[in-house]
């Protein structure tokens, strides 16, 4: 059972409210609650549409949408132009090596170079020079990687931030429902860009009340301009306290934060989720 399903189905139990797994199926949780039923498949929820969940999922598609609205790095998607053929119509660049002119002549280095689709910090290079920007391309792009899930037919370059910190905000409903440092002080830098795939790393749980409310205020431009009722917003924290929200993710995981901060955190915010859900829940808290 997923540590989600798992924290979920503890959250209904302690609220009296009637879950049942799917077919018998322990990744599949169905949930009922003030007349109508939730399904919870892995880690998917019923929360967000697909048309959010894509946003979410598409780097470039975020920046476009939020760019104007809250600081996020700079960012540019370019279609492999020797990809599959449903995409070549799309394309910027006439070859490869246009595309690394085009992200040389965009950005200063250091830039970022990833997957669109990608997630865990999979196939994210830090580019210092034109051969670090040449060989990401070229990986990114690699039709032999398409067998192992790294083949992307669209390549995201983005602007670096150098941050001091990195925070995770859990959302539902506009509101922050967790919040941790994704916390790299004592750790060591073992391949992967993602903090909390550092060796040493650590998933350390915010509770301050300023720091949430502070965290509230800098995303709240986001949901005039996306329906995103849950998810997971990445934002970084320079060294001059500016922040800025690196992406977001419709489908959180919490593997890190449970074996960092134990499960209860996030049985208490599946509470406060099937609360908001049904409010005849609150009198079971």
């Amino acid at each position: 059972m997923s540590i989600h399903t798992d924290c979920l189905a503890e959250a209904c139990k302690r609220l009296d409210v009637p879950c049942s797994f799917v077919g018998g199926d322990e990744n599949f949780l169905q949930v009922d609650l003030a007349g109508r039923r939730y399904y919870f498949p892995g880690t998917s929820t019923p929360f967000n549409d697909g048309a959010t969940s894509k946003i979410c999922r598409d780097k470039e598609f975020s920046y476009k949408l939020l760019g104007k609205a809250i600081a996020m790095p700079k960012t540019m998607g370019f279609v492999d132009p020797e990809g599959p053929e449903v995409y070549r119509s799309y394309a910027r660049a006439a070859s490869t090596g246009e595309v690394i002119e085009r992200i040389l002549a965009e950005f200063a280095l250091p830039v970022i170079v990833k997957r669109n689709s990608g997630s865990q910090g999979r196939h994210v290079f830090l580019c210092k020079s034109r051969d670090d920007v040449k060989v990401a391309v070229e990986k990114v792009f690699d039709k032999n990687e398409a067998e192992t899930d790294k083949y992307d037919h669209v390549i995201l370059a983005q602007e670096y931030i150098e941050g001091q910190k990195e925070y995770r905000a859990v959302v539902f409903e506009r509101e922050i429902l967790l919040l941790y440092e994704k916390d790299v002080s004592n750790a060591l830098f073992i391949g992967n860009l993602s903090p909390l795939h550092w060796e040493n790393s650590k998933a350390v749980h915010i509770t301050d009340p300023a720091m949430i409310a502070r965290m509230q205020e800098f995303t709240a431009p986001i949901y005039p301009l996306l329906d995103l009722r849950y998810g997971g917003l990445d934002i970084i924290e320079d060294a001059a306290g500016r922040l800025t929200l690196v992406e977001l993710n419709s489908r959180p995981g919490f593997g890190r934060f449970a074996k960092d901060n134990g499960r209860e955190p996030l049985v208490q915010m599946y509470m406060r989720i099937i609360v908001r859900l049904g409010p005849s829940a609150t009198s079971r808290l």
